[in-house]
């Protein structure tokens, strides 16, 4: 199945927010003190999700009992989206988070799993995330799509007479695979394209209501809501494989 990341926008956005948070999400990883408590989670929490504690609202923690092991739940609202975590106690991992809400297209998350700026601007590098007590290394493939193999096709990599628009075509067209635990995984970037690939949906037409990345001890999936006008889709998509688990349209 064919995976990339999202239009150029919506790349550029992430982009964008990657870059100015990832330096905080390395400190906030340093600092952290396992096994964890409610502040410890809550900062990995927003460093995950790019955000600093004094733009969000209703930020909450508790500690939770689930499937067996301790865990600490967080909460918080951040513009139009709502944010959920689930982190294990014992190694800071995040065993799940979701977005909801109005603009969660512009949202950003994964920085402490992906290692941030390394995978978001595709460069291919590796990043440990302290901490967390999980390994991420950050992989790109590229999708030989039209754009990347036009690109692709010169001797020096650029179109002739265009080389900044060849240049991002090539980028664009990169897949960033994370690495957690010993387990490679697509970016919930790929699992969005995924799911508008499927439905038939222009991603200028498309309305992402929900993300949700989960890992229950065996399997790592993302659920979505698409929406395109009345219509809405609900996907679960396989995060290692990229296949469509589920499918469920209205």
């Amino acid at each position: 199945m064919k995976k990339r990341v999202l239009g150029k926008g919506f790349a550029a956005t992430i982009c964008v927010a990657g870059l100015c948070a990832f330096s905080s999400t390395a400190l906030a990883q340093e600092n952290v003190a396992l096994p964890l408590d409610e502040t410890g989670a809550e900062t990995i929490a927003l460093a995950d999700a790019g955000v600093e504690e004094t733009d969000v609202s209703r930020l909450y923690a508790v500690r939770e009992r689930e499937d067996g092991e301790n865990v600490v739940e967080v909460e918080f609202s951040c513009g139009d989206n709502h944010y959920e975590y689930m982190l294990r106690e014992t190694d800071g991992m995040i065993l799940e988070w979701s977005i909801e809400g109005r603009a969660v297209k512009d949202a950003v998350v994964e920085l402490t799993l992906s290692g941030g700026e390394a995978a978001l601007s595709g460069s291919g590098a590796s990043a440990d995330t302290q901490g967390s007590g999980t390994a991420a290394e950050v992989q790109t493939e590229v999708d030989p799509s039209a754009e990347g193999q036009a690109a692709a096709d010169t001797p020096d990599g650029n179109t002739d007479g265009d080389d900044a628009q060849g240049g991002s075509a090539a980028a664009g067209s990169a897949v960033v695979k994370i690495t957690v635990d010993g387990t490679e995984l697509i970016g919930y970037e790929q699992a969005v394209q995924i799911a508008l690939d499927d439905s038939g949906i222009a991603e200028a037409d498309a309305e992402l209501a929900k993300i949700k990345f989960e890992y229950d001890g065996r399997f790592y999936d993302y659920e979505l809501e698409l929406r395109e006008g009345r219509a809405e889709y609900e996907y679960k998509i396989d995060a290692q494989s990229g296949e469509i688990v589920e499918v469920e349209r209205d």
